[in-house]
């Protein structure tokens, strides 16, 4: 099956109502089922989790981590847990590329990990990953 890596930015648009991508997220989400194995790394994982508590509370947050468990439980998503080597790759990245861009460090980590994994598409609504010369969706 065909990996999809989904950023930060993709989660949080199907789990807020109220971001201006919240439908078209919804809309993607639902043409998708079943026909990738969605990528994340724990990295997004904690940028999500930060974002939602501070918007959206505790509550939507511990309830979207239930759910989230289920997906990677029954192999829907594939958590990367990014290792030291990793890190420093994507340090390396950060320093090259951010004298004219404003990669965060979670988007330089996703860029090696989607680089060592072969993924070329991103689930995503950051710019930032056209500009790393990935394929963004939808």
């Amino acid at each position: 099956m065909k990996k999809l890596f989904v950023d930060t930015s993709a989660w949080y648009a199907i789990s807020d109502p109220g971001d201006p991508n919240h439908k078209a997220a919804l809309a993607y989400r639902n043409e998708i089922v079943k026909k990738y194995r969605l990528v994340v790394t724990n990295y997004i994982w904690d940028e999500l989790y930060t974002l939602l508590l501070m918007s959206l509370r505790y509550r939507k947050t511990v309830d979207l981590k239930s759910q989230l468990d289920i997906l990677v439980t029954t192999n829907i998503i594939e958590v990367v847990w990014v290792r030291e080597d990793t890190a420093r790759e994507a340090w390396a990245i950060f320093e090259k590329y951010n004298v004219d861009k404003h990669w965060s460090f979670t988007d330089c980590v996703s860029y090696v990990v989607m680089k060592q994994l072969g993924i070329t598409e991103a689930f995503t609504f950051d710019c930032h990953f056209a500009q790393m010369s990935f394929v963004p969706r939808p």
